[in-house]
Formats: C-alpha cells, sequence, structure tokens
C-alpha cells in the first residue's frame, strides 16, 4: 500500500512493474501483478532487495520464485527463512549487551570490539593489529606477519584486570599471490596453537558472502574504521573507531596515488584525527545487529583530503579463507 497527501496520486503512476493503482481520499493503493511486492510493487519476490522492510538478516541470493536467505558461520536459519539465529558460542559478529555502538556522521568512540587483537613480538612488544576471524585463527596484513619470526595474539579480558592473555602463532598463511610494491593480496591468516575461549577472550567477526559486501555492506552502509594507534612507541591501550563511507575509485587513486583493483576499495573517515591507524587496522559494517569484516587496511591515511584509507577487500578472498580454514 502507498500513502501519499496528494490529492489524485495515481496521476504520478507511482505503481511500478505494471502494478494498478487506486486513488483513494489523500493516500493510494498499488494492486501489485504475480511475482512483485512492496509499497510502489518495486521488489520482484525472487530478487534480493537490500532495501526492503522484510529482506534476509545476513545473506540472501535470488530463486526461481523466491529469493533465498542463507547465514553466516554459527548461526541456523529461523523459521521464518529470513532470519539468522545463533546457534554456536562462537557464532560471529555479536556485541555483548553492554556494549552501545552508535554511529554518527563525525564522532570518534573508543568502543573495543571483541575480534580485534593485537600482534606481540618475542620481546613483548606490540607492533601490529589483527581480527579473529574463527576461534583458532586472526586475520593481518602480509606486511606484519613477515615483520617478526616469532608472533603472539594479545587477546581482550573483557574489562578483567591483569594482564592480557596472549596465544603463540603456530602458522603462518601468507597469501601465495602477495605483492608489496602493488599493495596486492595484502593478507596473512595466523593459525593460533589453541582456540580463543570465544566469550571470555574475544569473538569473530563475520565474513561476508562477495554479492552481500559489494552491493550492500560497503556502499550502502556507515561503516566503522577501526584500529590502534601509537601512544609514542607503544600500541594505546584503546581502540580508535572511526565512522566512515565509500569513497570512489577514481578520486582514491588520485589522492593516494595507487592503482584500486577490483581486490581494493577506499574509504574516507567521517571524523578528524590528528593520528595514525597501525597496519592491521580494519574496516566493519553493521548489518541487523550482526558485524561484518569488509576490509583491512593496506595504507595509512593521507593528509590531503581528509582521512581516507586503502584496504583489501576481503570478500574476494572467501575461497582461500575456506581453503585454510577448513
Amino acid at each position: 500500500m502507498g500513502v501519499s497527501t496528494a490529492g489524485t496520486p495515481c496521476i504520478s503512476q507511482p505503481c511500478l512493474n505494471n502494478g494498478i493503482c487506486q486513488d483513494y481520499i489523500r493516500n493510494y493503493i498499488c494492486s501489485c501483478l504475480e511475482g512483485y511486492e512492496g509499497t510502489n510493487c518495486e521488489y520482484a519476490k525472487n530478487e534480493c532487495h537490500s532495501k526492503r522492510s522484510k529482506g534476509c538478516d545476513h545473506f540472501c541470493r535470488p530463486g526461481q520464485e523466491f529469493y533465498m536467505c542463507s547465514c553466516a558461520k554459527g548461526y541456523k536459519l529461523g523459521k521464518d527463512h529470513r532470519s539468522c539465529i545463533p546457534n554456536e558460542k562462537c557464532a560471529c559478529g555479536i556485541l555483548s549487551s553492554k556494549s552501545n555502538v552508535t554511529l554518527t556522521d563525525a564522532k570518534l568512540t573508543l568502543q573495543n570490539f571483541p575480534w580485534q587483537v593485537k600482534l606481540t613480538n618475542s620481546q613483548g612488544k606490540d607492533f601490529c593489529g589483527g581480527v579473529i576471524v574463527q576461534e583458532n585463527f586472526v586475520l593481518t596484513t602480509a606486511k606484519c606477519s613477515l615483520l617478526h619470526g616469532n608472533i603472539s595474539v594479545k587477546l581482550s579480558e573483557d574489562g578483567t584486570p591483569g594482564a592480557p592473555l596472549e596465544i603463540k602463532i603456530k602458522n603462518k598463511h601468507v597469501h601465495m599471490r602477495y605483492d608489496q610494491e602493488m599493495k596486492q593480496n595484502d593478507l596473512a591468516l595466523l593459525e593460533l596453537n589453541e582456540p580463543i575461549q570465544c566469550g571470555s577472550n574475544g569473538l569473530p567477526i563475520c565474513i561476508p558472502e562477495k554479492d552481500f559486501a559489494e552491493h550492500i555492506l560497503i556502499p550502502e552502509k556507515m561503516n566503522v574504521v577501526s584500529g590502534w594507534t601509537f601512544n609514542g612507541t607503544e600500541l594505546g591501550d584503546s581502540l580508535i573507531d572511526l565512522p566512515s563511507v565509500y569513497f570512489e575509485n577514481e578520486k582514491c587513486e588520485e589522492i593516494l596515488n595507487v592503482t584500486v583493483t577490483t581486490r581494493l576499495f577506499c574509504e574516507k573517515s567521517k571524523a578528524t584525527v590528528d593520528w595514525q591507524l597501525v597496519e592491521g587496522s580494519i574496516v566493519m559494517a553493521e548489518h541487523k545487529g550482526t558485524w561484518f569484516l569488509i576490509g583491512i587496511m593496506v595504507s595509512l591515511p593521507t593528509e590531503k583530503l581528509g582521512p581516507l584509507y586503502l584496504f583489501t577487500k576481503i570478500s574476494r578472498y572467501s575461497m582461500w579463507f575456506e581453503q585454510i580454514m577448513q
């Protein structure tokens, strides 16, 4: 049903896809043909639309008659075939009820997300960031993974006093096509000696499917760029979280003097800051209560047009993740 305050709204032909418009007093109703739905019959029932009010909680794929929903790791599809219900202790992308993240255009926050970790060398010095993508795997940049031979992951203690928990790295899986000069495939998965204890020491963030990430999360959301900054020569204690939006590839190339390939994208922070985020910082997006990883930083921000960041597009590496983390 469509509603309008105009006198005869059907004159403007608001009903799409051959829907039939009926004028009422100060409103109108669209009667949709079979296979279409929405206020103005704008949605085909078998296609995925991000603005559909009762769409999928997580992932959507077109079907023959109706679109089909699926869920990230650790979730099951609800009886309505749309909602995603956590069914594992390590279900990804969930913030605790005491965490309250409100995104505004230019507000900097200090929210410690449970999936973000520090990388520490054998001398106990923190040098890069990383993100938990499975209970026994942390994602960072290839560059960070190659800085030191012996690396540990420093986990959150969820507010518990005392030293943070550290877990040693068992294996480094640097992407086989990593190209430092071209900033391509700058990824490494660090395999932990032992799995994290989900809930008390951290949680994984969700990895999105390609279409969901590139058509909904990256271009349509206000995202969060998050990472640590250096406090002198040490990494600070709190994460810096910056609201950000997608920035056009052509303009980004001109400003950063890089080639933005299909495996890279740019984000522009909406907040003005004086710090530089460390390597291994991330950009993530929240969708219907679940947080998804969409990029990991491969370059530092420029001063030419506010904080501008270049990221590796995580959604282009789903097969690589599966091969290593299976």
